[in-house]
């Protein structure tokens, strides 16, 4: 079994998309696969067709009763099967509630770790989809992965985030002993002609021409390209958002789209780190 998270902590960079997406054609390749929820606007729970307010036990009943050793919830106890043949962890808005116990519990880090651990020899993919906020969620997210996959899109804010993931990283490996390896990285939403004036802006660099004053996000995605091995890049596509509202990826509903051969590519990058 390898585990990913998904991670960023800007909002609307694309987790959910690339989480589901490349969950859709894990799923194609006739693998197991859980996407696991732990984010409380639980937009990987709408968007593999399950309404987050209808779902009684979730993510939440799991880190809670962790924390208060009272009446423990299993992860395995709140996973259902979904349209897809995508197994879920389900979320919903309660799990804000979740928080504040988990800053009382010492091993907080570790609740997701140890219950995936139950559950190893049931699937061959697990991928976590996280909040746009760096917190007690993602940390739990990334302690339990074996990979994280940095989402990013063809924005300023996104890109130079970059530098803050990397020191969060690096604190997880000084504070709780866990190596964060970079290995994929997803630029989610990028136009197929130079983006944004980055790549250009990179070129100008190399070639010593000069520019007006600019946030510079050319450092970042050249510290990105060093840092990961694997970085693939996603069109835009209306066929994303229309697979939601049937509750199924692109693998099922439109997989010669341009933007599903892009996510088919990044299952089979998923699919070599093993």
């Amino acid at each position: 079994m390898t585990i990913f998270a998904f991670i960023h902590h800007k909002g609307g960079t694309g987790k959910t998309t690339a989480c589901l997406q490349s969950a859709g054609f894990l799923r194609k390749a006739n693998k197991k696969v859980l996407v696991i929820d732990i984010d409380p606007q639980a937009n990987a729970t709408l968007g593999l067709g399950v309404l987050p307010h209808d779902v009684p036990v979730t993510i939440y009943h799991v880190l809670l009763s962790a924390c208060i050793n009272h009446n423990h919830v299993p992860l395995e106890r709140i996973i259902m099967p979904t349209r897809s043949g995508i197994d879920l962890a389900p979320s919903n808005l309660d799990l804000i509630g979740a928080e504040p116990y988990l800053y009382q519990y010492p091993d907080r880090y570790t609740i997701l770790h140890r219950e995936i651990k139950k559950i190893k020899n049931k699937y061959d993919y697990i991928l976590i989809d996280t909040p746009p906020f760096l917190g007690q969620f993602v940390l739990n997210a990334i302690l339990a992965a074996d990979y994280p996959v940095f989402v990013f899109s063809q924005d300023v804010f996104a890109m130079a985030g970059y530098e803050n993931i990397k020191v969060v990283c690096e604190d997880i490996h000084e504070m709780l002993g866990k190596k964060v390896i970079p290995r994929i990285a997803v630029l989610n939403r990028w136009h197929l002609k130079e983006p944004s004036g980055i790549i250009s802006s990179l070129k100008n660099k190399i070639l010593g021409k000069n520019e007006a004053f600019t946030l510079d996000t050319t450092l970042n995605l050249s510290s990105l390209q060093e840092d990961c091995p694997h970085i693939i890049t996603i069109p835009y596509s209306p066929a994303v958002s229309g697979s939601y509202s049937v509750g199924m990826p692109l693998a099922c509903t439109n997989p010669t789209d341009p933007a599903a051969k892009a996510y088919a590519h990044l299952s089979e990058v998923m699919m070599q780190c093993r």
